[in-house]
């Protein structure tokens, strides 16, 4: 398949190509109207979920009575859980920014790997390809050069290193792998605004040449074509199965016709319901005792009407479907309410097993994440042995290490060991200056040294 895709000359024959044989595409419609909590079925489907025509009487300015119709809102309530399952994933995921360990006692290419990171806020980019994979099921990183003179990565370069994240809702992104599983080209589909209309372009990736096209009126057009300077394809391409919440989609649809029906429950029942049985004389009449009706008969009476209590299991139900709902997407309710009389807990070992469940998920998912962060470091790699030639003879060996999130009072749990302690300092100052990242310790412990022998000398003056 490999020699069969290079050997195709044309290239609108490429890009058909990889579009019959590459991955099918994500369904962004679907993943859309489940997430955005406006587009929920709770708020659109007026066939399931109508609105009611209620009739009622009223009198016309010539005093005479009429009847008319008038329609009453359903409440709606959408519950955003789709979102809080997908921030929750990527909390645990990467809530603690991934760590490397360099295999190698030659630094320096490890050292520039480091910077790259920073300068270009991986911590925050790994998030957002967490969120899209959660969310689409789907995303890539590109990586790229811009010409712009500097020293960010501890040597002297004409170019920057960049990246851009790529996300299946504004991207249709095809990639094609061999048997072994290897990428051996991808495609990358997306619009650009022209002259106040929008143009379909197109990127084709491989080992050897990146190709850039658009749509013209004699169809394809090629933009540019170069060759592939780092011998490799510069993206890492993330797919999983299903979205963060496909699990619980039913529970969170159910939830809703709940929270709904209690709504509507509520707007037609909390104001007091006055039965009245006989015959009434009058009405209310004020005095200064409060309000009082009069009855005819020895039968009459009035009294306030109780709906049926139906509430209890309800709200058993609606507590079922939540614990479901977290237990079938390895989540945890984290809100204040859920974690409320916890703190003990929190503040020991014992805080890891409360959050086994999620801990689980990115264990699991580690699968797909570790593989494509050392894909990152191959590429970065190529990339570094380009912009500074003594780099060509060195090699970047370094393991990412994912540690997952757990929110515990770390604060009270020093504090219950100083106690144990008898009151003694756990640490050093050097050891909780390096814990706080400070940098030059050194120099910082002569000026605190300093500061305090100043406030002695003004405390004896």
């Amino acid at each position: 398949m490999n020699e069969y895709f290079n050997n195709l000359s044309n290239i609108g024959e490429k890009i058909a190509y990889l579009k019959d044989n590459g991955l099918e595409l994500p369904n962004i419609e679907q993943f859309n109207n489940e997430w955005d909590e406006s587009k929920h079925r709770i708020m659109t489907d007026l066939y399931n979920y109508p609105n009611r025509t209620v009739e009622y009487e009223y009198t016309d300015e010539e005093g005479k009575k009429r009847e008319g119709k008038r329609i009453e809102y359903l409440n709606r309530i959408p519950l955003a859980y789709q979102k809080e399952i997908v921030a929750n994933a990527v909390t645990f995921l990467y809530g603690n920014p991934v760590k490397y360990t360099n295999n190698l006692e030659d630094s320096a290419m490890y050292d520039a790997y480091l910077k790259i990171l920073d300068k270009e806020k991986i911590i925050f980019l790994d998030r957002e390809i967490a969120k899209s994979n959660g969310r689409f099921t789907q995303c890539a990183e590109l990586w790229w050069v811009a010409d712009e003179p500097n020293q960010y990565y501890g040597f002297n370069s004409q170019f920057r290193l960049k990246i851009n994240i790529l996300t299946p809702d504004k991207n249709k992104m095809y990639p094609y792998f061999n048997e072994q599983g290897d990428m051996i080209a991808f495609l990358r589909e997306y619009e650009k605004k022209e002259g106040g209309q929008k143009v379909k372009y197109y990127e084709i990736y491989t080992a050897d040449t990146i190709a850039i096209l658009k749509d013209g009126n004699g169809g394809v057009e090629l933009v540019s074509e170069s060759v592939n300077s780092i011998g490799k394809i510069p993206i890492v391409f993330y797919q999983f199965s299903d979205v963060e919440w496909s699990k619980a989609q039913k529970a969170i649809e159910r939830l809703e016709e709940i929270q709904s029906d209690t709504g509507e429950t509520n707007k037609k029942f909390s104001s007091p319901i006055l039965g009245l049985h006989g015959e009434v004389v009058g009405s209310f009449s004020k005095d200064r005792s409060g309000k009082v009706m009069q009855f005819k008969g020895d039968n009459s009476r009035g009294e306030f009407i109780q709906p049926p209590n139906a509430s209890e299991s309800l709200s058993n139900e609606k507590e079922d479907l939540e614990s479901i709902l977290y237990k079938m997407t390895n989540s945890v309710n984290i809100s204040p309410e859920a974690l409320q009389g916890m703190g003990n807990m929190l503040a020991t070992e014992n805080a890891a097993f409360l959050f086994m469940l999620p801990h689980l998920k990115v264990m699991d998912k580690m699968s797909v994440y570790v593989p494509a962060l050392k894909r990152r470091m191959s590429i970065v790699k190529s990339f570094l042995q380009l912009m500074n030639t003594s780099f060509r003879s060195s090699d970047l060996d370094a393991e990412p290490v994912i540690t997952p999130y757990i929110i515990n009072n770390h604060a009270q749990f020093l504090r219950d060991l100083m106690e144990q302690n008898g009151g003694l300092p756990l640490k050093s100052q050097r050891s909780t200056m390096e814990e706080a990242g400070i940098k030059d310790i050194d120099s910082e412990i002569e000026q605190i040294k300093a500061d305090q022998e100043f406030k002695m000398s003004n405390d004896l003056l």
